[in-house]
């Protein structure tokens, strides 16, 4: 049976554990390293002994796709107090508690039966900051630039609206060219001072509103999508691609951008009709809210929930994200130590 939410509360002991070896993999340079993987699955083995069966069931039910949103709680902190300016994000990268921030997400990625891995048109890096580094937040970074050209990616500030992350390509499994989007995206927070909320949708529920004609539509390979423009240059846009895919099991992935989809043109007018009774579904679906620290982190269902945040208001608010795939995801794999796949 599906949930929607779990939530995965850590006793002291395991905080303290947790943290003790998300300390050691960042020290030895965290995910992006060589032998890290290895170890990170070995620690990971470590933790799950330390689970009660209740929380065996939350992870086991995570790994096996039956829950859209896993929120995990009771960590230790990490890094103390908030700094008068946000660092650059050249900074950011090389900081020790950003590091340990990103061990911990892959350690708990690995406990949840996730790989973390990265997109070589990401510029191969496992670890993303988000946060308002290229402008377009409430407040002003140095050198802003126009408003026309503040790119719609998670390193500006501005409102993204609901998405799944890309590439939006359709499907669990990989084909002759493309990578699948990721399982998972787990996000905690380095900084966050005025509590800004993370939205996560789950599409499940708006799926079953919108009724099976209307999905069945969704399913046709009748739409398309825009590119990022963070990504490395040279890649295409998405054409002929559907934005729900089942496969043998009734089990679905669902990929979709509230500014980056549209119809094919030429297509039949119900798929037309599909997308826009999907949009109106969408913004008026239920959406939780999940308010992040360094002491909690949350696992998104990449296949069954959409995210969304409003404009940054506080610059100094910095997440870290990490990628993950599931046992059901095959990918076009480049490299296995650090996990780096073709998109």
């Amino acid at each position: 049976m599906h949930t929607e939410v779990a939530v995965l509360k850590l006793s002291p002991s395991q905080a303290e554990s947790l943290h003790h070896h998300a300390v050691q993999l960042a020290r030895a340079g965290g995910p992006q390293c060589a032998g890290i993987r290895e170890r990170a699955e070995a620690h990971a083995h470590v933790l799950r002994d330390m689970l009660d069966s209740e929380q065996r069931a939350v992870v086991d039910g995570y790994a096996s796709n039956r829950i859209t949103l896993l929120v995990v709680e009771g960590m230790l902190e990490v890094g103390d107090g908030v700094p008068e300016a946000r660092p650059s994000l050249e900074a950011l990268k090389m900081d020790l508690d950003c590091l340990v921030l990103a061990s911990r997400s892959q350690l708990l990625l690995n406990l949840a039966g996730n790989r973390a891995f990265a997109y070589d048109l990401d510029y191969n890096e496992m670890v993303r900051l988000v946060g308002n580094f290229k402008g377009g937040g409430q407040h002003k970074i140095p050198e802003e630039p126009a408003p026309e050209d503040v790119e719609v990616s998670s390193h500006s500030g501005l409102a993204l609206g609901a998405h799944t992350e890309p590439p939006h390509y359709c499907s669990f499994q990989a084909t002759e060219r493309h990578s699948p989007a990721p399982s998972t995206l787990i996000l905690t927070a380095r900084w966050n001072p005025l509590q800004e909320p993370t939205q996560v949708i789950p599409i499940t529920p708006v799926l079953k509103a919108l009724g099976e004609p209307v999905v069945d539509a969704l399913t046709r390979k009748h739409y398309q999508f825009t590119r990022p423009n963070s990504y490395v240059p040279g890649d295409e846009d998405g054409r002929h691609v559907s934005i729900v895919d089942y496969n043998n099991h009734g089990d679905f992935a669902f990929r979709f951008s509230a500014y980056r989809f549209s119809a094919c043109d030429g297509v039949p007018e119900n798929s037309r009709r599909a997308i826009d009774a999907l949009q109106a579904g969408i913004t008026n679906a239920e959406r939780l809210q999940v308010t992040l620290d360094s002491s909690k982190a949350i696992l998104i269902n990449n296949t069954k929930a959409l995210h969304c945040r409003d404009i940054i208001k506080d610059n100094r608010r910095i997440l870290v994200r990490l990628f993950g795939y599931n046992r059901f995801s095959t990918a076009i794999v480049q490299s296995t130590d650090p996990m780096l796949v073709k998109a």
